[in-house]
């Protein structure tokens, strides 16, 4: 039977959850990294509907699954660093994101790290 510190110490160490998608882009990473920073633009593909902008930062929306929302986190365009954190459906995800360049074009990533767990034991466990 464990503690809950042995709990936290496992909790600490075990690596989360992680997807990695990418995307190659026939435009220059400034263009890429303008239209990925509007989240507006996320409607265009048709997930995500009625995006709106809180007072508190964060960005609500429908999915298909329900309601959820994002909030931008480091974003820095030199970099091609648009990290945020998305709530939805029961889930935690920190997502990193990433423009680079690729010859004439860019290529984009996304790295969704799952929190959801960590943040349920931790609030558990506090």
């Amino acid at each position: 039977m464990s503690t809950a510190s042995q709990q936290k110490e496992t909790d600490s160490t075990t690596l989360r959850k992680v997807i990695v998608k990418t995307m190659n882009v026939s435009r220059s990473t400034d263009t890429v990294f303008e239209f990925f920073k509007n989240i507006k633009n996320m409607e265009n593909g048709g997930i995500l509907k009625d995006i709106t902008k809180g007072e508190d930062g964060w960005w609500k929306f429908r999915t298909p699954t329900g309601e959820a929302k994002l909030k931008l986190g480091r974003v820095q365009q030199e970099l091609g660093v648009i990290d945020h954190v998305f709530v939805g459906n029961g889930l935690v995800w920190q997502v990193y994101v990433r423009i680079v360049p690729n010859q004439d074009g860019s290529t984009a990533s996304w790295t969704f790290q799952d929190l959801t767990a960590w943040m349920t034991n931790n609030l558990k466990n506090s």
